[in-house]
């Protein structure tokens, strides 16, 4: 049945058939992609029609689609004239519930997209906070934090995302470095060597994009330690010359001496496995930048 767009005595969720013209692309549109697998969807509609009809809510003049802007994109392009719609009086809030949760349900989102709409939900419209939003959409809180926090990558990270480079669980990883410019690098460094997450984790959990040190550091680092060796050692020298030399006799201050020696053999041995596992961590970084 046609519709007119001046009646006033629609019933929520009422289905009718709405001329293409009258209906209007929605004034938030959640979907920034440009893939949008328009002829797929279109050759589906062709060989089975329109299974689900669009959601839409009456304006002035117009209707504007709430849901089904691809399967409205498709119809159009199939040169329809009016489409099946389910017409829904809904409030900004619950228009934008409508929209958000057909999208997940149809998996319709890319990650950024997803992002974007959990972020306009919590933070830019305040409409509910990650609890609640947890509690509409059946996410868990810390899934929705975590997208969110993808849109404070930098720019060329985001640009990895929508590439399909980098995936959104191991984009995560970069949250715990706080350097943008360490972010991009370990990026790129994802992109060229087909890094795991796991693989990015135990690099962040190294520090060893936070703690970049460059070959001056490193030599003084390393100088430091043997410096510190050097100093051990000579006072080992010297307990080791007191008890060959004096007081052979006094069992209590050769057993002090002694003590003395064990204590400086032990912080020896600790500084050598220091030195040798920062040596390591070196290598480690050089050969991941290569």
């Amino acid at each position: 049945m046609a519709t007119t767009l001046n009646n006033g005595s629609r019933l929520f969720g009422e289905i009718e058939n709405i001329r293409i013209s009258d209906i209007h692309l929605p004034s938030n549109n959640l979907r920034i992609s440009n893939s949008l697998n328009i002829e797929k969807i279109a050759n589906s509609i062709r060989q089975h029609g329109l299974l689900h009809p669009l959601v839409v809510k009456p304006r002035s003049n117009h209707f504007e689609i709430v849901a089904g802007y691809r399967r409205f994109l498709a119809c159009k392009s199939l040169h329809w004239k009016k489409i099946p719609c389910h017409i829904a009086n809904l409030d900004d809030m619950q228009t934008f519930e409508v929209a958000m949760v057909e999208n997940i349900r149809r998996k319709s989102f890319t990650p950024l997209e997803e992002a974007n709409a959990f972020k306009i939900y919590v933070s830019d419209k305040g409409w509910g906070g990650v609890t609640d939003l947890s509690n509409r959409i059946g996410r868990s809180p810390s899934s929705i934090i975590r997208r969110i926090g993808l849109l404070d990558l930098p720019e060329d990270v985001l640009d990895s995302i929508k590439r399909s480079e980098l995936s959104p669980s191991t984009a995560a990883e970069l949250f715990r470095v706080k350097d943008p410019i360490k972010q991009s690098h370990l990026a790129k460094l994802v992109a060229r060597q087909h890094l795991t997450t796991k693989k990015v984790r135990r690099i962040v959990s190294n520090d060893l994009l936070s703690n970049n040190p460059s070959d001056s550091e490193t030599r003084s680092q390393l100088r430091a330690f043997d410096k510190s060796i050097i100093v051990l050692r000579v006072a080992l020298n010297k307990i080791a010359t007191i008890m060959d030399e004096e007081n052979k006799d006094d069992l209590l201050i050769q057993e002090l001496l002694l003590y003395q020696r064990n204590i400086l053999h032990n912080q020896i041995g600790i500084l050598l496995k220091c030195k040798k596992k920062y040596e390591k961590k070196i290598l480690r970084y050089r050969n991941h930048i290569k």
